[in-house]
C-alpha cells in the first residue's frame, strides 16, 4: 500500500473490501494503512484508521505514532506534526533517525529555522548518529545562512566547518558572512572571510560586510582599523562602505566621541582614511549640527592627507545652522567642483564661440557637463542652499559661478542640453530677489530666462518685477 505508485484511494478500497468480505481487521492492517498514508496522505482516511484502532483497542506502537506524525507533516499540518513529534521525543522510546531527517528537511524547506535548529541539536545527541547526518547539517547551514539565522548558522559553523568535515560552497560562505555582518559577529565574519580569501580574490562587497560587522558590533576601533588596512593594501573604498558605521553612530550617539578619540589615536601613528574622518564628522553634524563638526572637518586634510569630497561637504551643508558656516562650506564646494573640470554653462558657451571663430589645433573644447555625475553627487541639494547664502553674504561673484554648475546639474530627463528646467530650482527665487536688491546687472540675464512662457518661474519673476515697479513709483511720489 505504501508503494509510490499507490494512492489513498487504494488504501480506502482495500479496507472496504476486507469489511465486505468479512475479513477480520487486524492491528497489522492498520499499521500498514498508516504507513501508506505517510506516502499518500489523506487526513480523513487517517482519522478513520486511528478511530478503528481505538475501537479495536489496538496498540499505537512507536512506529505507528511516527507514521501519524509523518502523515500530518505530509498533509501540511506542520504545527500538529511538530506537537506529535515533540510528544514522541519526550517519550521513553527512541525516535528513528530518519524521522528526524525528514522533519529537518521539510521544516527547512518551509523556513521554520527555529524548529530546525531544535531538531538538529536533538538529532546530534541521538543514539546512532551517522555520517549522512553531516550532509543534512551542511544543507541546514545553507538554509540558516540564507535566512540570516545567527544562532543556527553559528551552531553549524562549529559543527561542520571548523571541524573540517565539509567545505561549504562560496555562495554559502557569502551568506554566512552576510549573517555575521547583520548580527555583529566579528569572529564568525573573519573566519568566513579567511576561507573565502584562501579560495581566491576578494571583492568589495566582502570588505563592506566586514565593516558592517564591526559597525553592528559597535566596535568603532575595529571598523576604523579595517578601513585603514583596506586603504594600505590598495583598496579604493566606496562611501557606501561606511554607511553601516554611520547608522551605528546615529543609533548610539556615545560612539561619536569614541570615534573622534580613535581618530586622534590613529593619527599619531599614520594618516587616517578620509572616510573614517568623514563618517565621524557627518554623524556629528547630524546629531549636533555642522557647527560642532567643523573643527574635525577643517582638519580632514591634516588627518588624512586628502580633501573632503563634494558629497561630504554637501552633507554638512544640509545640517548647518549658521550662515557663516554655510558660506564657508560654499567656498569649499566651489573648490571641489572646479577640480572636476566640469565647466559652468557660461564657460561652455564661451568655449563654443571660441571654437567657431578659431581653427587653431591648440584650442581645447570641454565636452558638455556630465550630468550623470552631477546627479550622482546630489549637487542640487547643496547648491539650493549655498547659492542664496553666497548672495546673502554679498559674494555674488561666487554665487554666479555656482549658478553655472547649478544649471548643468539639473537632470535633463532626455531634454535638449540647453534645457531650462533649472528655472524650477529652489535657489532661484531667493537669489534673484537678493541680486535685484543689490542691483547686480548680471541678474538680468537670469531674469530674461525666467520671464518666458506662463509657468511658475515666469509668473514668479513677473510678480516680483511688478512689485518692485509699484514700490519704485510709490517712492517717487513720496519724494514729491
Amino acid at each position: 500500500m505504501a508503494h509510490p505508485e499507490g494512492s489513498s484511494q487504494g488504501v480506502r478500497k482495500l479496507l472496504a473490501d476486507a469489511r465486505e468480505q468479512n475479513v477480520p481487521l487486524t492491528a497489522e492492517m492498520c499499521y500498514l494503512a498508516l504507513e501508506a498514508l505517510t506516502v499518500h496522505p489523506e487526513h480523513l482516511l487517517r482519522e478513520q484508521v486511528m478511530k478503528m484502532m481505538d475501537d479495536y483497542w489496538f496498540e499505537f506502537t512507536q512506529s505507528a505514532k511516527q507514521n501519524i506524525a509523518l502523515a500530518m507533516l505530509r498533509e501540511g499540518q506542520h504545527e500538529l506534526a511538530m506537537d506529535k513529534l515533540t510528544e514522541l521525543l519526550e517519550g521513553p522510546k527512541q525516535v528513528d533517525l530518519w524521522v528526524y531527517d525528514i522533519f529537518i528537511l521539510e521544516f527547512g524547506r518551509m523556513g521554520f529555522t527555529d524548529e530546525v535548529l531544535r531538531l538538529l541539536k536533538k538529532r546530534k545527541h541521538a543514539k546512532g548518529t551517522d555520517a549522512p547526518f553531516r550532509n543534512i547539517e551542511l544543507m541546514a547551514l545553507d538554509i540558516f545562512s540564507q535566512a540570516f539565522h545567527h544562532e543556527g548558522t553559528k551552531f553549524l559553523w562549529g559543527e561542520v566547518v571548523k571541524t573540517e568535515i565539509h567545505n561549504p560552497s562560496n555562495g554559502t560562505l557569502e551568506n554566512i558572512l552576510a549573517t555575521a555582518a547583520r548580527h555583529g559577529d566579528t569572529q564568525l565574519a573573519t573566519q568566513a572571510l579567511a576561507i573565502l580569501s584562501s579560495r581566491g580574490k576578494l571583492s568589495q562587497h566582502h570588505h563592506d560586510a566586514i565593516i558592517e560587522t564591526y559597525a553592528n558590533a559597535e566596535d568603532v576601533e575595529g571598523a576604523f582599523t579595517t578601513l585603514k588596512l583596506l586603504q594600505t593594501t590598495g583598496w579604493l573604498e566606496d562611501e557606501a562602505t561606511t554607511r553601516p558605521l554611520y547608522r551605528a553612530l546615529l543609533k548610539n550617539k556615545d560612539l561619536i566621541d569614541t570615534a573622534a578619540s580613535a581618530i586622534e589615536t590613529m593619527h599619531k601613528e599614520s594618516l587616517v582614511p578620509l572616510d573614517v574622518v568623514m563618517v565621524t564628522a557627518e554623524a556629528m553634524a547630524k546629531t549636533r549640527t555642522s557647527e560642532a563638526a567643523m573643527p574635525l572637518f577643517r582638519n580632514a586634510y591634516t588627518l588624512s592627507g586628502r580633501s573632503p569630497r563634494f558629497s561630504n561637504i554637501g552633507r554638512l551643508v544640509q545640517h548647518s545652522v549658521k550662515t557663516e558656516t554655510k558660506y564657508e562650506l560654499a567656498k569649499m564646494c566651489y573648490v571641489e567642483l572646479s577640480k572636476t573640470k566640469i565647466p559652468s554653462q557660461l564657460a561652455t558657451e564661451t568655449q563654443a564661440i571660441a571654437s567657431s571663430d578659431s581653427t587653431s589645433e591648440k584650442t581645447s573644447i570641454q565636452a558638455a557637463p556630465p550630468t550623470a555625475w552631477l546627479e550622482r553627487q546630489n549637487v542640487m541639494v547643496a547648491l539650493d542652499v549655498i547659492i542664496p547664502v553666497c548672495a546673502e553674504a554679498g559674494d555674488f561673484e561666487l554665487a554666479f559661478k555656482l549658478i553655472g554648475y547649478a544649471k548643468a546639474a539639473v537632470p535633463h530627463s532626455g531634454r535638449r542640453p540647453d534645457s531650462t528646467s533649472w528655472r524650477f530650482s529652489e535657489w532661484v527665487e531667493p537669489f534673484v530677489k537678493m541680486a535685484l536688491d543689490a542691483e547686480d546687472p548680471r541678474v538680468w540675464d537670469i531674469v530674461d530666462e525666467l520671464d518666458q512662457g506662463a509657468d511658475g518661474p515666469a509668473l514668479m519673476i513677473r510678480k516680483e518685477l511688478q512689485k518692485r515697479r509699484i514700490q519704485k513709483r510709490a517712492g517717487q511720489r513720496g519724494a514729491w
